[in-house]
């Protein structure tokens, strides 16, 4: 087994460019893979803490089969909605000063 961690294979083509500066697109990469593994780690914790409330104790197996019901899936999509709106806020605020609907 080796230590080395793998990522993805670089993406063929161009990447679509948002912002004047490149460095500005590679930051909003950045912060949006970021986001994406805060939203994994918050599921994963709350799949932990649901079959601990179920079961008292843990295994991994466990933690791997579990899948949410309605319930658990509806409070996830709402706290990940959440998650998206506060790293957007800014933004939002900005093309509302911009749209002058202060």
């Amino acid at each position: 087994m080796t230590d080395q961690v793998s990522t993805p294979r670089p993406s063929k083509g161009n990447r679509p460019q948002y912002f004047d500066d490149p460095n500005m697109d590679q930051m909003h990469a950045m912060i949006i893979a970021l986001a994406t593994e805060v939203s994994v780690l918050t599921d994963r914790f709350d799949t932990i803490e649901r079959v601990l409330e179920d079961k008292g104790s843990v295994t991994r197996a466990e933690i791997e089969a579990w899948e949410a019901d309605a319930p658990a899936s509806d409070e996830r999509h709402a706290k990940r909605d959440q998650l998206i709106k506060r790293l957007f806020r800014t933004v939002r605020e900005s093309r509302t000063v911009l749209e002058g609907h202060e």
